[in-house]
């Protein structure tokens, strides 16, 4: 079940990229005690979600990711920093442009959107 705070800043995020979506979290968390993991775990059941509605898909270099969801999320679970400051997963997000393994493509009736 998606958290009121996941739903609040996912409904004004929609078609952003994944460092936007993140820093968008942490925005939505600032000052609630959430910590690092608390709030990695609510972004992977998000991606989850958006996947299995059929609403995101991940890419890289202009091809979906390959798998099923639990492998493509598994291969970007994998290559996530274990801390918040670790590999630049910060506000500016210079991990989402250069070390993230995807990006997200967000399918909606009028096309994809590719971030």
């Amino acid at each position: 079940m998606m958290s009121d705070a996941i739903r609040n800043f996912l409904h004004y995020s929609y078609g952003y990229s994944m460092g936007v979506l993140w820093r968008n979290m942490n925005m939505e968390f600032d000052g609630g005690g959430v910590t690092f993991e608390q709030q990695t775990e609510e972004f992977f059941s998000m991606l989850r979600m958006l996947m299995e509605e059929g609403r995101l898909k991940l890419a890289s270099d202009g091809v979906f990711a390959d798998g099923d969801i639990d492998a493509q999320l598994g291969v970007l679970r994998r290559a996530w920093p274990s801390t918040r400051d670790q590999e630049d997963l910060d506000e500016d997000g210079f991990w989402f442009l250069t070390d993230a393994p995807f990006g997200l493509v967000w399918i909606a009736p009028e096309g994809d959107v590719w971030t």
